[in-house]
């Protein structure tokens, strides 16, 4: 396949051992439909695992951003350059595969704007996150384990979110014993 930004082969590496292929000239990266996914539940750590990357779930909220008119490596079809969320970063995605190409300093700026969420969101934020995240288990895409753990770590920030609001009941709660 060749890079839809340089036009240059691109390099099929192993990142946790799922495929995905890589520019060695511009660093982008080509992944299929589910390889953003797949790489967050088999990251335990690291900037992937806090990568929940559904761009089709929510398609009335898709924000159109200036396109940058990239062929899909995977099929050759014109590209759509959207943003990430309710992020200003943009992400080139194919309609008809449905894959992803993320250039080198898209997916940098992701981990950034994930990490800038995680430390902006109030209790009341992460609340409806659990609840979302519960739902799911049961109506959601990903298998249950994988819900499960998206659940696990949403509950976790949940409890870091509490602690830095509250310290104070957080440390009432903390000298209750233990049963």
């Amino acid at each position: 396949m060749d890079c839809p930004k340089d036009h240059g082969q691109l390099k099929r590496v192993s990142v946790k051992s799922i495929p995905i292929d890589r520019c060695t000239e511009c660093g982008g990266s080509w992944y299929d439909v589910d390889d953003l996914r797949v790489l967050k539940d088999k990251e335990s750590a690291g900037d992937y695992s806090w990568i929940d990357f559904d761009l089709w779930k929510d398609i009335d909220r898709f924000r159109a951003a200036r396109q940058q008119r990239y062929s899909c490596p995977r099929d050759a079809q014109l590209m759509m350059t959207v943003h990430y969320g309710e992020s200003p970063i943009t992400v080139d995605i194919c309609s008809q595969c449905k894959g992803v190409w993320l250039d080198e300093n898209e997916y940098k700026e992701i981990v950034a704007y994930l990490g800038k969420m995680v430390n902006t969101q109030s209790v009341g934020d992460y609340l409806k996150d659990v609840r979302d995240e519960f739902l799911e288990i049961f109506i959601g895409t990903e298998s249950p384990l994988s819900e499960m753990k998206d659940l696990d770590r949403v509950l976790y920030l949940l409890q870091l979110r509490f602690v830095v609001e509250h310290p104070r009941l957080a440390s009432i709660l903390n000298a209750l014993p233990r049963f």
